[in-house]
Parts: structure tokens; C-alpha cells; sequence
């Protein structure tokens, strides 16, 4: 399908601009929108068209970039091997960055009976 082959390379060149090395707060929350809007497009393709193979990949790939965009976000430091140009200095202590699940086209809400073992 071409259109999920256009949006699967769309996916690698703005997380390549967007969320390499060198990083700003504008360019991940740049790079969170593109992957919403890429993410709608996906649930879009999953009611119109038969489920491949390259959907189901292009799918995984949007929720691992998404994952490390927020990650990102949540880490207000340069460490490592990444740069923040907002946020140029290391922290005083290297911490983890922990998500948790929250409602988002890939994921759907956990059932409130399921909530508190999900935590």
C-alpha cells in the first residue's frame, strides 16, 4: 500500500529531524503532533481497508515514536548521548523516565475494573 510506505518513511525522517540527537521542545512537540496525525491515519486505514502485515508494522512504529517523544519530554536535561538545546546541562542526578498507559488512537482506555492492576 503506498500510503502506509509514504507514511512509514514520513515516520523515519521527522524522528530523525525531530527527535535525534539534537533536540528543542519545539521540535518534540513537532514531532508528537506528526505522530497523532499519523496515528488517526492508521485507525482511518484499520476501518476501510484489510490489515496487512505493513500496517500492523507501521502501526508499532508510530507507538514506539510515541513513546519516545514523551519520553523525551519528560527529561528537562542534556544527558548522554542526547542534547537538549533547551535544556543544555546535565541534572544533578540521573533519573528514569517512567511512563504510564494513558488513552491515546493506539491504545484504548483500560477498563476501569482492570485500572488498579494496570498501576
Amino acid at each position: 500500500m503506498v500510503v502506509v510506505a509514504h507514511n512509514w518513511d514520513e515516520l523515519r525522517r521527522f524522528m530523525w529531524d525531530y527527535v535525534g540527537i539534537v533536540r528543542s521542545t519545539r521540535r518534540l512537540q513537532r514531532a508528537a503532533h506528526r505522530i497523532r496525525l499519523l496515528q488517526e491515519e492508521v485507525c482511518e486505514f484499520y476501518a476501510h481497508f484489510k490489515v496487512s502485515p505493513d500496517l500492523l508494522e507501521l502501526r508499532n512504529l508510530l507507538l514506539a515514536a510515541d513513546l519516545t517523544v514523551q519520553c523525551a519530554q519528560q527529561r528537562q536535561e542534556s544527558r548522554g548521548l542526547h542534547y537538549t538545546l533547551d535544556f543544555p546541562c546535565p541534572g544533578d542526578v540521573a533519573r528514569n523516565t517512567l511512563l504510564t498507559p494513558d488513552a491515546h488512537p493506539l491504545n484504548p482506555p483500560i477498563p476501569r475494573h482492570l485500572q488498579a492492576q494496570a498501576t
